[in-house]
């Protein structure tokens, strides 16, 4: 039992597990633990994530989680044959998701200042890379299914629909790549730390976790673009007012460059809602999560007119001035 290695191997009582969607959290007095489960011990990502929580504990915010050494004096430990580690979180208030773009420009701020190499969390200057390999165990998932030929519902929306999203992320990476030619970096395009998937559901729970095993170091667009990308799909028809209140959060503390603005276009170019929706229903084995994604699927596929229209108006919606930066709109929408 998992409460019984915590306590075996931490000498720590729990009281109650916390309800989460995304990891096993438990409550000991004034202290929240998170368990991150490790299929496979890289050494270098632990180290690599230890010090980033390390050093935004040192700058000052409060939420980060902290590693929890145990009796041992080891961080990884065992629940049977199955291999953990615990984060603590010692400062415990409600969260709530007001002025989130401030918050976020803020973690960006102090995230700027690691100064150390890492290797296995880096994703700078590497998008194309990851979107073409993505793109390309994608279209030959499709060409099997189109020569196989589709066997439920979702297989038939996923082989109509897929040229239409290849096309789109082809849009993507070009749009990536003449950015880096045409424009230079400035101080707001220094490497950050960043999450894999920056979302309002990160930070917003009965405690504000900020968990070092959500973090990539990457540019500060892609954690704008994924912010927008999903309040955009929860509020497909009133997106607008939430996005630019959100980007005049972010701008108050951190004026993006437009540099920085075309990659967070970029990102919101490439359609990973939907890679994202195929990937799961192929490896997800439950039959009730499957039709949920089916459901999903459609539901992008049906509105697929109002995504571009979004990414027409992307730049009014955020208060940007896209002409004066020079910012060049993609010609076919």
């Amino acid at each position: 039992m998992l409460q019984e290695a915590i306590y075996t191997n931490y000498g720590i009582q729990l009281d109650r597990r916390e309800v989460s969607m995304r990891y096993e959290i438990f409550r000991s007095g004034d202290t929240v633990y998170t368990v991150i489960p490790i299929s496979e011990i890289d050494e270098e990502e632990l180290m690599e994530r230890l010090k980033l929580s390390q050093f935004m504990i040192s700058q000052g915010d409060a939420y980060v989680s902290s590693f929890v050494m145990s009796k041992h004096g080891t961080y990884v430990s065992l629940n049977g044959d199955k291999k953990f580690l615990l984060l603590a979180n010692q400062r415990l208030e409600e969260s709530r998701p007001y002025k989130m773009g401030k918050k976020l420009a803020k973690f960006h701020a102090r995230g700027r200042m690691f100064a150390e190499p890492v290797k296995k969390t880096n994703r700078i200057g590497k998008w194309k890379e990851l979107w073409e390999k993505r793109m390309d165990q994608m279209e030959a998932v499709w060409r099997e299914k189109m020569h196989s030929h589709p066997s439920n519902d979702f297989e038939r929306l996923f082989v109509d629909s897929f040229p239409y999203y290849m096309a789109l992320g082809e849009n993507a990476i070009q749009y990536l790549v003449d950015t880096e030619i045409d424009q230079d970096p400035q101080g707001f395009d220094a490497a950050t730390i960043c999450h894999e998937r920056f979302t309002n559901d990160l930070w917003v729970g009965n405690y504000c976790v900020k968990n070092p095993f959500d973090w990539v170091i990457d540019h500060a667009g892609r954690d704008l673009a994924e912010w927008i990308r999903q309040h955009y799909l929860q509020h497909i028809h009133t997106h607008q007012p939430g996005i630019g209140q959100f980007a005049d959060e972010y701008r108050s503390l951190s004026e993006p460059s437009s540099f920085g603005w075309r990659l967070t276009y970029a990102r919101l170019l490439f359609p990973v809602h939907y890679f994202e929706t195929i990937e799961e229903y192929y490896v997800n084995g439950s039959e009730t999560r499957k039709k949920i994604l089916e459901e999903q699927l459609e539901k992008y596929t049906n509105q697929s007119s109002y995504y571009e229209e979004f990414l027409r108006r992307f730049f009014e919606s955020v208060r940007v001035p896209a002409k004066k930066l020079q910012i060049i709109k993609v010609d076919w929408l």
